[in-house]
């Protein structure tokens, strides 16, 4: 796969006080700028082709809300075509600028400084040869005036790399600096914040998905993320070395956000008084969402390994983007143990902070042992260890389901019963949460250690921390929610099922609201959940999503059982409630 440029950005740190008072001061009214002047600029010699600190432009196309200047020397070795070609790209760019960049992502991520220092509501975008690396950078410093920063070029202004310019992707790279722009002023100039860099880069990767440059899948800025993510998805979030690498983890993680909590999220993260994860916490919290930037990341793993809506009713393990779907995007594990019940795997490792890994513990076949429940011990270790420890269980007889390892201490042991003989597998994901922010290029490494071994059913403890308080024994038909949460489930024996609106319940004339009974998280989590539906009378099941849709699971009953479907997760339900739901595709066996 082809990788494009990476956007490079120089994001000094820098706190800026009073500096947006004090340059309305400063200002001056504007004189607009007119085709073909010329204008000396300071540019960062590290990113220039031939390490200049400054150059000679001209103004080579105008816009409603865009200047772009070309590099002379730049445009003087081009022919008379390639000339040509320039000014109309650079024609095509300006009113893609204006209809679709500008617009929709100011209506998104708020406003850049207008009219700014220059006074002048148009942004300055200046096309130079850059380093075959860099796509283009913003410098903060030319937000300051002269007097205070020599170099300073006075302008809201974006650096491109002029490689990109015949590039078919050229607006994706310009919505991508025009977003840093808009954070620069947003978190910088108004609010004087230093944005993390991981969340800064996360929404310019997310710039070009808002414009609709995305939409086509094939060949788009998003692909080439993807391939970039599969290629390294063991890359740390929140560290940021400035390479490849950390543009698909952010990428991913930042299309899974908001496909979730809509780009309200966004808005809500730029506009606040929080940087990095904090400012997401406060925006997921502002919209009314019990989940935190640890549950949301735990999700993500979860998600880019299985990326399957049916795993859970509210579809929080997939992507839920057309795009995004399995056979585009899904991780391998990191590593595989298999050969139990004869092999004990012991391992230790270190991870840096809000990495994901993918343990996959599985056996190569269905084998008859009295050594039949797999038990893995989790440990972190050290002063920084705060681990969480998702993990999946699946075969080919048994539905897919998702746990966490419960740690006291920062050690857990679980256990998994029927695992040679029903042949499952079992992946781990262990991340470590312990720092929150701040983060630089070279972040530490945690330690941490498991080991897997298959022991007999009497060898199986059950630990005092594992709260085996007996949980109530609640009659089919009763309704739980949890204590601080909306969703009401109905429970028969060892399932729950989630009745998705009021309507639905309200149609059950046995069902009261008086009689919803408020317990702990961890009491409804010891019910597995349910989705799988059937009217009484006909034998079509159906499995729900949480957007209201239904799917017939249009198979033989071998083959329902073959995919891990079970009976007993069937409800039965009347017909007003199998027709209240959108009719989707169907599930086939494949």
């Amino acid at each position: 796969m082809t990788k494009l440029l990476i956007p490079k950005i120089k994001y000094l740190i820098f706190i800026f006080g009073c500096l947006f008072f004090f340059s309305l001061a400063f200002s001056l009214v504007a004189q607009a700028a007119v085709l073909d002047e010329q204008v000396n600029f300071f540019v960062d010699s590290k990113y220039d082709f031939d390490n200049r600190n400054q150059l000679t432009a001209t103004l080579r196309a105008i816009g409603n809300n865009v200047y772009f200047y070309v590099d002379n020397q730049y445009y003087n070795q081009l022919n008379g075509t390639y000339k040509n070609g320039l000014r109309e790209k650079l024609e095509e760019l300006a009113n893609e600028f204006d209809t679709v960049i500008y617009p929709k992502l100011r209506t998104v991520y708020g406003s850049e400084w207008s009219p700014g220092i220059d006074n002048d509501t148009r942004i300055t975008v200046l096309v130079s040869q850059l380093t075959n690396s860099a796509g283009g950078y913003i410098n903060i410093y030319d937000a300051y005036p002269k007097s205070t920063i020599t170099t300073s070029n006075e302008r809201e202004m974006i650096y491109l790399n002029a490689l990109n310019i015949f590039n078919s992707n050229n607006k994706t790279f310009l919505a991508h600096e025009f977003q840093h722009l808009i954070t620069l002023y947003q978190k910088g100039i108004l609010r004087s914040l230093e944005e993390e860099i991981w969340l800064n880069e996360a929404r310019s990767e997310y710039a070009p998905t808002i414009c609709g440059y995305d939409d086509v899948y094939n060949n788009s800025y998003l692909a080439d993320r993807v391939g970039t993510f599969l290629d390294s998805p063991s890359d740390s979030l929140t560290e940021w070395k400035n390479e490849i690498s950390d543009y698909g983890v952010v990428n991913t993680f930042i299309h899974y956000l908001v496909a979730h909590y809509g780009k309200e999220i966004l808005t809500r993260m730029i506009l606040n008084d929080q940087v990095g994860m904090a400012s997401i916490n406060q925006a997921l919290s502002s919209l009314g969402y019990s989940e935190t930037f640890s549950d949301v990341f735990a999700n993500w793993t979860i998600a880019s390994y299985l990326n399957n809506c049916n795993i859970s009713s509210d579809n929080k393990y997939c992507y839920l983007n057309n795009n995004l779907n399995y056979n585009n995007l899904h991780v391998d594990y990191s590593a595989s143990y298999s050969g139990f019940p004869n092999l004990i795997v012991s391992r230790s490792s270190s991870v840096k902070d809000w990495t994901s890994y993918w343990y996959r513990f599985r056996q190569s076949g269905a084998v008859s042992t009295d050594r039949n429940t797999l038990k893995l011990e989790f440990e972190g270790l050290g002063n920084k260890s705060n681990f969480r420890v998702p993990y999946i269980v699946s075969g080919y007889n048994t539905p897919t389901t998702v746990n966490y390892i419960s740690l006291e201490d920062q050690k857990g042991t679980i256990y998994i019963p029927d695992f040679t003989s029903l042949d499952k597998s079992v992946i781990i994901m262990p991340f470590n949460q312990y720092k929150l922010g701040g983060f630089g290029s070279n972040e530490l490494s945690t330690l941490f250690s498991f080991t897997a071994s298959s022991i007999t059913e009497d060898e199986v403890v059950i630990e005092d921390n594992e709260e085996e308080i007996e949980l109530p024994s609640y009659p089919e038909g009763s309704l739980l929610r949890a204590k601080g949460d909306y969703k009401v489930y109905i429970i028969k024996n060892n399932y729950k099922r989630w009745i998705q609106t009021a309507e639905i319940f309200n149609n059950y004339g046995h069902l009261s609201w008086d009689d919803i009974i408020d317990v702990d998280l961890n009491i409804l989590n010891s019910y597995q959940e349910a989705w799988l539906i059937r009217a009484d009378g006909d034998k079509r099941v159906y499995e729900l999503n949480a957007d209201g849709t239904k799917h017939w699971i249009n198979m033989t009953a071998e083959q329902f059982t073959l995919t891990g479907h079970l009976w007993d997760m069937v409800y039965i339900v009347n017909d007003w409630e199998r027709d209240f739901y959108t009719t989707g595709v169907d599930v086939m066996f494949e």
